[in-house]
């Protein structure tokens, strides 16, 4: 049974979309019954995406423009991947869970684009942040089109093939440069404990390197959603508290917070981990956990590049 709250609701959902429409594409026809069909539009887009945000007015915004001039609002409607563009947006607009639905896309895309032409793991994890950057980040060359490639997607396929020939693409870019192959273990441990920083680092190195290396991913794997999301884009990605800022439209104190909290979610984790695995005293311990806080930042975007290292990332704004 429907209630009047309810019917509001609809009725308002339905003026909202319609406003939206007529601001973007003031130069096509209102039919009778176009608010309805683009209020259901929406309605079938959010479901498809549960928890992630984006208001009936912002999508109708992003949807008008890519509809056919030449056809009935109700049938370009009806051609265009609807929910595909309801996330694209959302990302573009920097939802975070948003963002880790699109993350839980693209990793399987990239790694079957790159596996295909015979690329190293180390290569298929550099790859998948290179289309994340592609894709998401505003490009600061083109200042005049500071906006994220993403919201260039026009619905008109899905989204799954557009993700396939940004990744295809970038798959022959990067092979047809000489790699380096290192695995991301050696990597992570030469970033935390380098040849020539002396006998007590040597000393870690000599006993406690695999429980370092199993403390990391556990403690990586256990990050939340928003703190794994937040920490590749600092620390892989290369955005600073200012981008991140504006990425997700609140104050720069907001997401300095968020990055330390989730740099202090890793220490704490680690600490747990390797209490765990070290029988060792609780000076001992201490004097370990200041080597990796120094060293921190330098190891995390190798910790962020470990395959099975994290679950695809899936974050909540708060």
């Amino acid at each position: 049974m429907v209630t009047g709250r309810e019917d509001t609701d609809a009725r308002e959902r339905e003026e909202a979309a319609l406003a939206a429409f007529v601001a973007a594409r003031p130069e096509l026809a209102v039919t009778p019954g176009l608010g309805r069909a683009l209020a259901s539009v929406v309605v079938a887009a959010a479901a498809a995406w549960p928890g992630v945000s984006l208001t009936a007015a912002r999508f109708v915004a992003a949807l008008a423009p890519r509809l056919a001039a030449d056809r009935p609002v109700e049938a370009a409607l009806a051609e265009l991947c609807t929910g595909d563009m309801y996330l694209a947006c959302a990302c573009v607009d920097g939802d975070p869970r948003a963002l880790a639905q699109f993350d839980r896309l693209l990793v399987p895309i990239v790694e079957r684009a790159a596996s295909r032409r015979g690329a190293t793991p180390s290569q298929q994890n550099d790859l998948q942040q290179i289309v994340r950057e592609r894709l998401l980040m505003p490009r600061p060359s083109a200042p005049e089109e500071a906006h994220a490639r993403l919201a260039e997607y026009s619905g008109r396929g899905s989204l799954r093939a557009w993700i396939r020939v940004v990744a295809t693409r970038e798959t022959l870019r990067l092979l047809a440069r000489p790699q380096r192959e290192v695995s991301g273990d050696e990597e992570a441990m030469a970033a935390l404990m380098p040849a020539d920083a002396g006998p007590e680092v040597e000393h870690l190195k000599q006993h406690y390197r695999e429980a370092f290396k199993e403390a990391f991913r556990e403690a990586v794997a256990g990050l939340s959603d928003r703190e794994r999301v937040l920490l590749r884009q600092h620390a892989l990605d290369g955005l600073s508290i200012d981008r991140l800022a504006d990425f997700y439209k609140v104050h720069r104190s907001t997401t300095a917070r968020w990055v330390e909290g989730a740099r202090r979610a890793v220490l704490e984790k680690t600490r747990r981990a390797l209490g765990r695995r070290l029988h060792v005293p609780a000076a001992e311990l201490d004097s370990i956990m200041r080597l990796i806080d120094s060293r921190l930042d330098i190891t995390l975007p190798t910790l962020l590049r470990e395959p099975g290292a994290a679950p695809s990332p899936s974050s909540k704004k708060g």
